[in-house]
């Protein structure tokens, strides 16, 4: 036992649907712009014979699919790191992005050419960055919304280990107006 919760053992080949507090976490982001009770979480690797990489989280068919060592019984957890839960919701970004006609699937298969890395342009739209991009751009919006400014600045230093992926020179606190703006129009169906 850890203090008075059994810890399960993480075993692939598992799913489930969304918990309620995943579902609210995400709602935080996204509000009613994802159909959450069509979501699995798969404990388990999307590429046959366990190809997906063990660092890494896929969500190539609306689907989240995670290698044991990221998966979360429940991402909302409190004891769950926040790298966790910023992956988790940029993976929800390619939820949504499923659900709205982006063909994930296929943009996907060269994922591991793109570019995570992106800088914010106050006159661009979302729709103007490339798949991964957005889902780095948002959940970065995410970890600021959740967390404030010293943990996004924290998380952008260019350190292995740290996850915001903005590369922008501003660093100023003008720079959440610019996601702010860019996110809320994305999710409202506006670029």
């Amino acid at each position: 036992m850890k203090g008075l919760q059994e810890v399960r053992e993480k075993r692939e080949g598992t799913l489930r649907l969304l918990t309620q507090g995943e579902i609210t976490l995400a709602h935080e982001m996204f509000g009613g712009a994802i159909a959450y009770n069509r979501v699995w979480v798969h404990c388990d690797s999307y590429l046959p014979f366990g190809l997906q990489a063990q660092n890494y989280g896929m969500a190539p068919n609306g689907e989240l699919y995670f290698r044991k060592n990221l998966y979360e019984e429940d991402f909302s957890e409190i004891a769950v790191p926040t790298e966790s839960k910023h992956l988790y919701i940029h993976e929800m970004v390619h939820v949504w992005q499923h659900q709205r006609g982006m063909w994930v699937r296929t943009r996907g298969l060269f994922s591991w050419a793109s570019d995570y890395t992106y800088t914010l342009h106050a006159n661009k739209k979302l729709k103007d960055y490339a798949m991964e991009q957005q889902a780095c751009i948002i959940a970065d919006y995410w970890l600021w919304r959740k967390h404030g400014y010293n943990m996004w600045l924290y998380q952008r230093q260019a350190v292995p280990g740290r996850i915001v992926n903005y590369r922008g020179k501003d660093n100023s606190r003008n720079i959440f107006l610019v996601y702010q703006k860019m996110v809320s129009r994305a999710l409202a169906g506006r670029g």
